[in-house]
């Protein structure tokens, strides 16, 4: 049995480094706990992009699926959670090419965004602009303004270069205004 509460007491760094070793040894039960650790945060990602419950946890489960069936391949211990979002992202695109249509925002859909001042309008307004991105650019604005991370590590998940990072996320800030600006979503 692993000491979990002794692992948690660690920053994220030194959670995967540990549990990773285990995991190398084919402990399941090391695998399971590093997903517990960032469930909050995987479901946070995949509900972002498909704005349902039940959608959203199949993705993560067909991720947590490939990523164990190619666990050997991950050569860097201390990098899972970005590997393990660069699955979830995948699968999560293809989820939604599969079901080829776009899932809207309906009145049940718990909003993410922190207290901000603006309506619940707005947030529905910009919630539907977001899913008429490019999927690149959904993915950019989803990691750095959903889930606040940094341009690097958008660029690590993603392995796209900085600039590239940058210039998508411009791209779609770009978009998104003229979206809103032009006024699609009530069309």
């Amino acid at each position: 049995m692993l000491n979990i509460k002794k692992v948690y007491s660690r920053g994220d760094t030194e959670i995967e480094t540990y549990l990773m070793k285990k995991i190398k040894k084919g402990n399941q039960e090391a695998f399971e706990n590093l997903l517990i650790h960032y469930k909050e945060y995987l479901y946070k990602i995949a509900y972002s992009y498909v704005k349902n419950k039940e959608s959203a946890l199949d993705i993560i489960q067909e991720s947590t699926y490939k990523a164990w069936m190619n666990i050997h391949t991950l050569k860097n211990k201390t990098v899972f959670k970005n590997w393990i979002t660069k699955i979830l992202i995948n699968t999560a695109i293809n989820y939604i090419k599969k079901e080829s249509k776009i899932v809207s925002l309906d009145k049940d859909t718990p909003l993410v965004y922190k207290e901000s001042g603006i309506s619940i309008e707005e947030k529905i307004d910009l919630y539907k602009a977001i899913d008429l991105l490019k999927p690149k650019y959904k993915s950019v604005i989803i990691l750095k303004y959903f889930n606040d991370m940094k341009i690097e590590e958008i660029s690590d998940i993603l392995d796209l270069p900085i600039n590239t990072i940058k210039i998508q996320l411009k791209r779609a800030r770009e978009s998104l205004s003229n979206i809103l600006k032009e006024d699609y979503l009530s069309e």
